[in-house]
């Protein structure tokens, strides 16, 4: 959509756009090494630092490659896997299980769902802020390099770009939560669209003062 604003939801949410990785890491390589770690693995990292927008990459190619993956996003305070979802993982075929928010469960469905995907043999892949015992697959450290990167991705081409400096200090400010970032950068699109508006019009009203006639004088 013209003049929409390119920091928005639907243009940053995990899926949306792919997982910017450092040189010597790919999707390719996470997938062998997922095989070579008995297909159990975590993605460890920050808030805000990639792991959902990774693991949707990896979710994503998964299932071109075949796979029936069951994913579930569990949020602050969410300690069991829904109930309705449990009784789907016994009735559909499922060769991978995905969880993003893994550490919000307690110990007991933690244990439980690894000897589901144990017995079963499913694949089990999680996302948290903090190891869980698992092997890992990623660690997410978000870097300022990165993050311009994804910035001039994000903005079309011939849009005033947001300067590298309010980049950097967002990126400080906000210690590497590039979700945080996004935020602020889509704060700071929205006023300069307001300026450039406000602008653009002003700059009408004044155009059509120069070139509107002066007042006429009555004929006798």
């Amino acid at each position: 959509m013209p003049g929409e604003n390119p920091f928005s939801t639907r243009f940053v949410r995990p899926g949306a756009i792919p997982y910017r990785f450092s040189p010597e890491r790919d999707l390719t390589r996470l997938l062998d090494r997922f095989q070579q770690i008995g297909r159990t693995g975590q993605i460890v990292g920050p808030h805000g630092g990639g792991k959902s927008t990774l693991l949707a990459d990896l979710v994503r190619l998964w299932e071109q490659n075949g796979e029936r993956v069951t994913v579930f996003e569990l949020h602050d305070g969410q300690r069991r896997l829904p109930v309705h979802l449990v009784g789907l993982l016994r009735d559909t075929p499922t060769t991978l299980i995905a969880v993003d928010g893994y550490e919000q469960l307690n110990w007991c469905a933690r244990r439980a769902l690894r000897r589901f995907c144990r017995r079963r043999q499913i694949g089990l892949i999680v996302t948290s802020h903090r190891s869980m015992g698992i092997p890992d697959l990623a660690r997410c450290a978000p870097s300022l390099a990165l993050l311009e990167q994804l910035v001039r991705g994000l903005l079309p081409d011939g849009s005033p770009q947001i300067d590298c400096e309010s980049v950097r200090r967002a990126f400080h400010r906000h210690a590497g939560n590039v979700r945080e970032v996004l935020f602020e950068l889509y704060d700071l699109y929205e006023a300069g669209a307001t300026d450039r508006a406000t602008t653009a019009e002003e700059n009408i009203t004044d155009s059509s003062l120069e070139k509107s006639p002066g007042p006429t004088r009555p004929t006798p």
